[in-house]
């Protein structure tokens, strides 16, 4: 892929039809098989980001990874050491505060396990000292919770994006959590209304996100057309959403 291709699209989204056909009018020797590839690669090495399935954003942009803080690394290793067979997703909200204008008064870290070990894992913590509740409980205890980062363990999804594994866990990545702000708003109740504005337009502004990806999850989530309407409100999303 020649410098023609990134001088036309520098810092603007481009399909895959549009990067091949261009590339091999430059040059007949190049052919759609070697695009590609060579797309690919420079998506690996940073260089460009995958906004969706055949969609690309021609410049490089931060990408997204969940801050492991130092309560999140000590109830990995409690479950990793009680329940070594367990399989666990993590989303941590306390990032989310720099995507806000006015500041959360607390944060959450949300624990998804199976369904079948949602209250031995809660047991676990609890007797190491670790004040975990029920997702399905937390509504009605909210008010009693005096720390200002509580626990939550909650059912796994049947789907989940394509997740980073350590081990066996998995860590939330931007999609989910964007999605997840709309789906579970009453666990995620400071984060909506204006402010819910302001992290889909600064998370789609600052990090690297693949739409297709998103709205797939949304859309197995049944809360697809609420996760379009507050992505419509981003300029990010109305530069790419007719190439998607």
């Amino acid at each position: 892929m020649t410098q023609d291709v990134f001088e036309k699209w520098s810092g603007a989204y481009c399909t895959i039809d549009e990067v091949a056909s261009y590339a091999m009018a430059q040059d007949s020797r190049i052919s759609r098989k070697t695009v590609i590839w060579r797309v690919n690669e420079l998506v690996k090495q940073g260089k460009i980001i995958r906004a969706g399935r055949g969609v690309y954003f021609l410049a490089p942009k931060k990408r997204f990874q969940l801050d492991t803080g130092e309560t999140t690394k000590r109830i990995c290793s409690i479950l990793a050491e009680k329940m070594p067979y367990l399989e666990v997703t993590i989303t941590d909200t306390s990032i989310l505060g720099e995507l806000m204008n006015l500041q959360p008064f607390s944060s959450a870290i949300c624990l998804e396990v199976k369904k079948t070990a949602v209250n031995a894992a809660l047991s676990v913590l609890r007797k190491e000292g670790i004040s975990a509740y029920a997702k399905k409980d937390y509504s009605k205890i909210e008010r009693y919770i005096t720390t200002n980062q509580p626990i939550l363990v909650k059912p796994e999804l049947a789907v989940n994006p394509k997740l980073a594994k350590e081990k066996n866990v998995r860590y939330a990545n931007i999609e989910k959590m964007l999605v997840d702000l709309i789906c579970d708003e009453d666990i995620y109740g400071q984060y909506q209304d204006s402010e819910l504005h302001n992290i889909y337009r600064n998370a789609t502004e600052r990090y690297a996100v693949n739409y297709s990806q998103m709205l797939k999850y949304a859309a197995a989530r049944g809360r697809k057309a609420q996760v379009i309407e507050s992505l419509q409100e981003t300029n990010e999303f109305q530069k790419v959403r007719s190439m998607l």
